[in-house]
């Protein structure tokens, strides 16, 4: 089979499209034959070898995918041979077979695509972890989601408008403003060209939000958490503000955490407001909450509440492209590498 393996850590070039043998299921594990594939900024992170648990090159990149289900292990309950399914892989999923636990792959619905099937688990599990399970957001709350014309800002606006939020939302172009709104934000704010906190304030009339979903860190942690009304629930799930172009560089880690200061614990008990943190990756054993999590996800999808927003497809060949896209920011919604016909 082909796989894409990181070389060395470093930028997207670091990439390399090899041969490699089929991995042969375990007794509780399927063998897949990949279709599609959906990026993440963790994949991003685990190419410059600072996600949590990433091994030493040379090795497999990627955590999302779709395929078809080709062999089974002999204790396998839940899936059988032919069936489509979408999964979470901790690694390996940039190739054309990968295996997995049968507890991380779920059939796809009859009307779901390969390709939304690779946009559907992490960017919806993200969304739902963050908003309903940590936040806890109610009807008519002041929701703020950063990177919104991303996949998981994408997911997080459609989710948070079925359960009646007021959303604000920032995106860095016009054309993103437009697209966010179109999946149901209600203010939308370019922050390159107006400063997002001050906007914020003048639309919410001086309360600020309740809820904050930021993936990016940095100073836009710095502004948001001033924004932060009583009772406020702040979710940071990434710092994307630490890459650029290419590999990364410590003195922009060191400049964007400097912008993140220590949250002094007993000044949150006069603010009457918390934060929260969360990595998917390292929740894996969380498996009968993920499943009850999948469930509601896949009957609001049924329902129409929830669609894949696909930005941008790549055929396997050019999987290095598709890394400098998403790491560049250049994509919205999810970016999609598809695997053989």
């Amino acid at each position: 089979m082909r796989a894409a393996f990181v070389s060395k850590y470093g930028g997207p070039e670091v990439l390399e499209i090899r041969d490699a043998p089929i991995p042969a299921p375990r007794q509780n594990e399927v063998l897949v034959r990949v279709r599609a594939i959906g990026l993440n900024f963790a994949d991003v992170v685990g190419r410059f070898g600072v996600y949590p648990g990433t091994p030493k090159p040379p090795f497999i990149l990627g955590l999302e995918f779709s395929g078809d289900v080709v062999a089974v292990g002999s204790e396998v309950k839940t899936l059988k041979g032919r069936e489509r399914v979408m999964g979470c892989s901790r690694l390996g999923s940039h190739a054309e077979y990968v295996t997995v636990n049968e507890n991380l792959a779920t059939a796809l619905p009859a009307s779901m695509t390969y390709e939304e099937g690779a946009s559907f688990l992490v960017t919806y599990l993200s969304a739902y972890h963050g908003i309903v399970r940590l936040a806890n957001i109610r009807k008519g709350e002041k929701l703020l989601v950063h990177a919104a014309a991303g996949g998981v800002g994408t997911a997080t606006v459609q989710l948070a408008k079925h359960l009646g939020a007021e959303i604000f939302a920032t995106a860095g172009t016009d054309e993103k403003v437009t697209l966010v709104k179109q999946h149901g934000a209600h203010y939308v704010i370019n922050y390159r060209t107006t400063d997002f906190a001050s906007e914020v304030r003048r639309l919410s009339n001086g309360h600020g939000v309740d809820v904050v979903m930021d993936s990016v860190g940095g100073e836009t942690f710095r502004k948001s958490w001033k924004l932060l009304a009583q009772m406020g629930r702040y979710i940071l799930f990434g710092i994307s503000a630490v890459t650029g172009k290419g590999a990364l560089n410590p003195m922009r880690v060191a400049a964007t955490y400097s912008l993140m200061k220590p949250i002094f614990p007993p000044s949150l008990l006069g603010a009457n407001k918390g934060i929260f943190g969360f990595n998917l990756g390292t929740l894996s054993s969380k498996e009968s909450y993920f499943k009850e999590a999948v469930r509601d996800l896949l009957k609001l999808y049924d329902a129409g509440s929830l669609k894949p927003f696909i930005g941008k497809v790549f055929p396997f060949d050019q999987i290095v492209e598709a890394h400098r896209v998403l790491q560049t920011r250049q994509s919205v919604g999810k970016v999609v590498v598809v695997v053989g016909d």
